[in-house]
């Protein structure tokens, strides 16, 4: 931290149903980072669409919001994904 680098982290929820949601863990100075995060968001219905939101970790300041994406559900389920999700 404090580097000029970001220390991004994602917040995936369930578009529509913002308390189904995870939050992965902070990587630190990486302006390019890679989470490789697997989680099951109990309560996720087949059909609903996952949203992305990319933040920088500013403590203790508030934290910088840095972009959104979104993952149609015919793109992950049943199968699961693996890829990148631009921003």
């Amino acid at each position: 931290p404090g580097t000029g680098k970001s220390d991004p982290y994602c917040i995936c929820e369930v578009l529509g149903k913002p308390t189904l949601k995870v939050k992965t863990k902070v990587i630190n100075d990486n302006l390019d980072p890679t989470w490789d995060h697997e989680a099951e968001i109990h309560g996720y219905a087949p059909g609903d669409v996952l949203l992305f939101n990319i933040y920088d970790e500013d403590w203790p300041k508030s934290d910088d919001f840095l972009g959104t994406a979104t993952l149609a559900a015919e793109n992950f389920h049943p199968l699961g994904f693996d890829g990148e999700v631009p921003l």
